[in-house]
């Protein structure tokens, strides 16, 4: 097996096709860096199965794809083709060549074909197995191979012995051998859970089959009873229709003379009301006269009324006038008396005016005289003044000295005070500045307060917010939890969904029918339990309703059930009832029991199905009611007379005729019904569950937000806090501030008072001195006052001020009293004026109210007396006209309430003839409804009859030995047994039958499956067994042959392949220990980058040496290699290239020279490669 070809479209950076031919031997692929040359290495271990696109030198799957350049657009697909030549047969027995290809999509999507037909990369695997080409082979190596198999884990390197010794086949068949024995023990534990289940139900479905077999007798038994009471029934029915018959004839007879009598009465009725119609039209007109004329007597009454009570308000009218006259007069008179008062009071007045105007004369007489005394008194003054001018010297002298202690004592009571007031201002200050001193300290105070419970809040709040972080972890947990069970739950839904789409839980037949790959399977609709949905709470009732039915298949048409039914037999696959949709037509039943309490509607009323089933649902449940509880179905079956079919909500079943069923049912867990209802509680829990994790990731999202709204106003509270330190620390500056500057000025006050103490004691003598000179001013003063002539002339003129001051008074109050009576007497004189205006005005107002009492007095007088005469005159003609009208009206009343009697006494009569026709036409309806009932009570009586299965005349043969009430009595006998038996599951005995068919078929798949497992226990130990053997093999000559090579490569040195664990082989990781010429054992790690590659590379040609590969792909593997080193390594490749094809991509010419064939990758355009291959053999023959 060699490799022919690769073929690359879209790969990276060959945007064209491009076609790598390989020639036996070693193939050089060389270029410079960046032309591609890796990119076809790539490509190989991408075709052959690399699944990770890192090691393939991407990022993302489309990597891979070639991506375009400036003048080619992107690519959308990339594909290669690895083409081998089979000719061994050694990968297909029946293939020449081989061609593998990859193609991807930049959607991500890949296609796998083998010879282009498509396949998966399973098989791409497994066509490659054993042939050393495997995904952990060393068929391809690059630089990263390199590091990758050196600093990989022990048990990591063991998969490259593994693909070397041939056994990766090997592992597959085990791991399919493993897994077809976890299927095998699944399948025995579904099998062993089906067969306990079964096993549960076989003796339930022996008894019940019994039972149902027992039924079937009785009932044959009760059915000719039934037959022969029944056409009993018939005849009874049909006797009494007749007699019935009868009865009514005569009765519609008498109804027809009843009939006759009340046309007679009617005709008489009706004459008399039309003549009682025209005396009542008589008496409406009567009663219209009598109406107007009363309506005229009431119209006079009223006006005489008015007329009377306009007499009353003229007469008072005009007592009000002659009231508001006589006191207009008085009020005249008043006015005139007032008026000749006051003109009397003027003509006093007058002469008391001139009274007083003399005695002002007088006063400013006098008044003049003191004056010029005065004036005279005062020249004599200033004479005796120029006296005692030589003693003011003396005396101005001891003024000034005065004056100057004076001023000399003002200078230092200034000083003392300016002292004093300085020193009240430093107490002032001294107190500010302790106020100052207590305000500081009480602020530093508060601020450690606050400070302290700011602490207490913070801790407060750090305490709260770890309780928050807990509740979140908490509901984290909770989130967590609830998204494993909201996993086992979607988990539990998934397998029951399996489930159901592999109809677990139906009969046998029904699972093979519907599983079945045939034409005819296309017309199958599906199983009765897959057609419908019910809700959890009707799950049971319909459970028990549809009972073995739930296992039928319904079909388009009774061909393809047919069909089926044909296949069924050929294959042994059990039995199936079919209901095709072409002839199954229910009938639901109408009932007036659909109306009953505790009734919630017939079965079929209770799910949900597509209406192309309606006919089938119908057949199977129209019928049947459910019913709320059993006590309510015990009564409806008493009222219906056993008749109805019945199942409740808790699974109790009611069958026609009187049997009923119930317990406990125990459903097997695989049941149709407990999966639908299972599925269905599990979707309403799912969804609580989700609402719930709703709810907690809500929550938690909003103790998120607390968290975070409480950290930072834990962080605002640290800063508050941080603040409020400084303020304490600001405070406790200012209050030391404050009691220093108290200190200094503490020390000024004791200075200034010092001072005071000093100034007090100036003031003292300066007072002193200040006493003697005033007291010789004083003793001055006295001598001058002694000398007496000044004190004289002063006296006198004090006496002539005080005179004339007097005689000033004196006139000051004569010009008031003048000015004040004057003033009166003019006031006096208006005041008359206004008094002879309102005289004039009263007069004026008196003159109207004159005339209207002349006009009052005449209508009072003569006008209204007449009026009301002539009125009192027409009131009485008019009475007397409107009781000569009543006594008609009443004559006509009492005709009318004549006929009005005899009415009634012709409705008396015909109310009679009513009476019996009633009860008639009621006796009549009550023969319709029992003659109605007798006809059906013989149509019923026809219809059991043929429902039973028999004809009329097959029922009239059957005739039990003794009466009819022994016939009764049996039946009752036969019906108490049946019901003693209770509800039977017609079907009872085919599902009885069905499960032994189907535990023998269980027991025949147990047998089956243990010896698999058996056979699948030794097949894996085989595999176990041959794998160590040969990996055994693998490890010791390879080993042998790593030394070997190793030595050669580096000129000596010794390599060990060990293992790890050499008790388990097959699980043990294998290590190296290498040791080059001249060093000592050391770690892989350690070794130089050229002892590195060497060491791998003397791996590989060991792993050749033992089992040759069809190629190998070297990728730059000698580029830290040096030129000895690489020439050993061309060399060898040579040796080995008989078996093997080498691909060698590399820059060193030694390498090149060992190469048959150079295939050049260049890039004439950027960002595309191309290929340029040259053959050194073709070469030399041109040269």
């Amino acid at each position: 097996m060699q490799l022919l070809r690769l073929e690359l479209k879209g790969f990276k950076s060959f945007a064209d096709k491009t076609i790598v031919k390989f020639s036996p031997g070693m193939t050089a692929i060389v270029g410079p860096n960046g032309s591609g040359k890796s990119n076809i290495t790539d490509a190989m271990r991408w075709v052959l199965g690399e699944s990770n696109v890192r090691h393939l030198r991407g990022q993302k799957a489309e990597d891979i794809i070639f991506a375009g350049t400036e003048k080619r657009r992107p690519m959308s697909t990339a594909e290669v083709t690895l083409v081998f030549d089979n000719s061994d047969k050694r990968l297909h027995p029946d293939l020449a060549e081989v061609a593998l290809t990859r193609r991807i999509y930049r959607s991500g999507e890949s296609d796998f074909f083998i010879n282009k037909k498509a396949c998966r990369l399973k098989d791409i695997q497994a066509l490659l197995a054993d042939t050393g080409l495997g995904r952990d082979s060393m068929a391809i190596i690059g630089q990263n191979r390199v590091d990758a198999i050196l600093n990989s884990k022990p048990e990591d390197r063991r998969l490259i012995f593994e693909e070397v010794a041939g056994i990766s086949r090997f592992k597959m068949n085990k791991d399919e051998s493993l897994r077809r024995m976890g299927q095998t023990d699944r399948n025995m534990e579904r099998v062993a859970d089906l067969m306990a289940n079964l096993e549960e139900q076989m003796e339930p479905l022996r008894e019940k089959a019994a039972k149902t077999q027992a039924h079937a007798e009785l009932s044959q038994k009760k059915r000719l009873y039934d037959g022969a009471l029944a056409f009993h029934d018939y005849k009874v029915a049909d006797r009494l229709f007749t007699k019935q018959e009868n009865e009514k004839i005569a009765l519609q007879q008498e109804e027809i003379e009843i009939n006759t009598e009340l046309a007679g009465l009617g005709a008489r009725e009706q004459q008399l009301k039309l003549k009682s119609e025209e005396q009542q039209q008589a008496l409406r007109q009567q009663e219209e006269l009598y109406a107007k004329a009363q309506k005229e007597e009431a119209r006079l009454e009223g006006e005489k009324n008015v007329l009377a009570e306009q007499l009353r308000n003229a007469d008072k009218e005009l007592q009000e006038l002659r009231d508001r006259i006589h006191e207009i007069e008085a009020t005249i008179a008043g006015d005139k008396q007032k008026v000749l008062v006051h003109q009397k009071l003027l003509a006093d007045g007058a002469g008391e005016l001139t009274a007083k105007e003399a005695a002002l004369q007088t006063a400013e007489q006098a008044y003049e005289a003191a004056r010029q005394e005065l004036q005279r008194i005062q020249g004599e003054f200033q004479t005796a003044q120029k006296a005692v001018a030589a003693r003011h010297d003396e005396q101005l002298q001891l003024v000034g000295q005065v004056e100057k202690f004076r001023v000399e004592l003002q200078t230092l009571n200034g000083e003392l005070t300016k002292t004093g007031e300085l020193v009240t201002t430093l107490t002032e200050e001294l107190q500010t500045v302790g106020a100052e001193e207590a305000e500081a300290l009480a602020k530093q105070q508060t601020l450690q307060e606050q400070q302290e419970a700011n602490r207490a809040e913070r801790d407060q709040e750090q305490q709260k917010l770890g309780e928050l972080r807990k509740l979140r972890q908490q509901l984290e947990r909770d989130v967590q939890t609830g998204r494993r069970e909201e996993q086992r739950m979607e988990g539990r839904l998934q397998l029951l969904a399996q489930w159901a789409e592999q109809h677990e839980g139906y009969a046998d037949g029904t699972r093979n029918a519907l599983a079945a790959k045939e034409p005819w399977q296309q017309d199958l609709l599906g199983a009765i339990g897959d057609l419908f949905t019910v809700k959890p709470e009707f799950a049971t009732a319909l459970d028990i309703a549809l009972g073995g039915s739930i296992n039928h298949v319904v079909s388009r048409t009774s061909r393809a059930a047919a069909d089926c039914i044909a296949y069924l037999k050929r294959t042994q696959g059990g039995r199936v009832t079919f209901l095709p949709l072409e002839t199954v037509h229910g009938q639901a039943i109408n009932t007036p029991a659909l109306n009953e309490s505790g009734v919630l509607g017939r079965a079929v009323d209770c799910i949900t199905f597509d209406e192309t089933y309606r006919g089938v649902f119908t057949y199977l449940l129209g019928r049947t009611l459910v019913v709320e509880t059993m006590e309510q179905a015990i009564a409806l079956q008493k009222k219906y007379k056993q008749q109805l079919r019945l199942v409740t909500l808790g699974g109790e079943q009611f069958q026609p005729g009187g049997s009923l069923a119930g317990g406990v049912t125990k459903r097997r867990k695989a049941s149709v019904m407990a999966q639908k209802e299972e599925m269905g509680l599990l979707n309403t829990k799912l969804q609580v569950l989700q609402a719930e994790l709703v709810k907690k990731q809500q929550a938690a999202a909003d103790y998120e937000k607390q968290f975070e709204e409480l950290s930072e106003q834990l962080a605002a509270k640290q800063n508050s806090w941080d603040e409020q330190h400084t303020l304490l620390l600001t405070a406790e500056s200012i209050l030391k501030t404050t009691r220093e500057r108290k200190l200094r000025k503490e020390q000024v006050l004791q200075n200034n008072l010092a001072e005071q103490d000093r100034l007090t004691g100036e003031q003292a003598r300066v007072t002193m001195t200040l006493a003697q000179a005033e007291s010789a001013l004083k003793t001055l003063n006295e001598n001058i006052q002694a000398d007496g002539g000044h004190s004289v002339t002063l006296a006198e003129l004090e006496r002539c001020q005080k005179a004339q001051d007097e005689v000033g008074q004196v006139r000051q109050d004569a010009r008031l009293h003048y000015e004040q009576l004057k003033q009166q007497q003019s006031y006096g004189e208006q005041q008359i004026n206004d008094w002879q205006s309102a005289i004039e005005q009263n007069v004026a107002r008196m003159k109207p109210l004159q005339m209207q009492l002349d006009v009052r007095e005449q209508q009072v007088n003569t006008e209204l007396p007449q009026k009301l005469s002539d009125l009192e005159h027409a009131y009485e003609a008019q009475a007397k006209a409107t009781a000569e009208l009543a006594k008609q009206r009443d004559a006509l009343y009492e005709s009318h309430s004549e006929q009005q009697r005899t009415l009634a006494d012709y409705s008396t009569e015909r109310e009679t003839l009513d009476t019996r026709q009633k009860r008639v036409q009621q006796r009549l309806v009550q023969m319709e409804g029992q003659l109605a009932k007798y006809e059906m009570n013989s149509e019923q009586a026809l219809q059991k009859i043929a429902e039973l299965g028999f004809s009329r005349e097959e029922a009239q043969a059957l005739q039990p030995e003794g009466a009819v009430a022994d016939w009764r009595l049996e039946e009752g006998k036969l019906s108490a047994e049946l019901e003693a038996l209770g509800a039977v599951n017609p079907e009872a005995v085919a599902e009885y039958e069905a499960a032994q068919t189907k535990q023998a078929f269980y027991e025949t798949q147990q047998s089956d499956l243990e010896q698999a497992k058996a056979q699948l226990e030794a097949v894996i130990a085989e595999i176990d067994k041959a794998m160590a053997l040969q990996l055994g093999e693998v490890l010791e000559v390879v080993g042998d042959r790593f030394q070997a090579v190793f030595s050669k490569l580096f000129g000596g040195g010794t390599a060990q392949i060990v293992l790890t664990d050499p008790d388990n082989i097959l699980t043990s990781g294998i290590d190296f220990y290498i040791q080059p010429p001249g060093k000592k054992r050391q770690q892989l790690t350690l070794l130089s980058g050229g002892e590195r590659a060497l060491t791998v590379i003397a791996l590989l040609f060991s792993f050749l040496d033992y089992r040759p590969a069809p190629f190998c792909v070297l990728d730059e593997v000698d580029a830290a290699l040096d030129e000895a080193n690489v020439e050993r390594f061309g060399s060898y490749l040579q040796r080995l290239g008989d078996d093997t094809q080498f691909i060698v991509v590399s820059h060193r010419k030694r390498t090149m020279e060992a190469a048959l064939v150079l295939q050049g990758v260049t890039m004439v355009e950027r960002g595309v490669s191309r290929l340029l291959t040259v053959a050194f053999d073709e070469i030399e023959e041109d040269m």
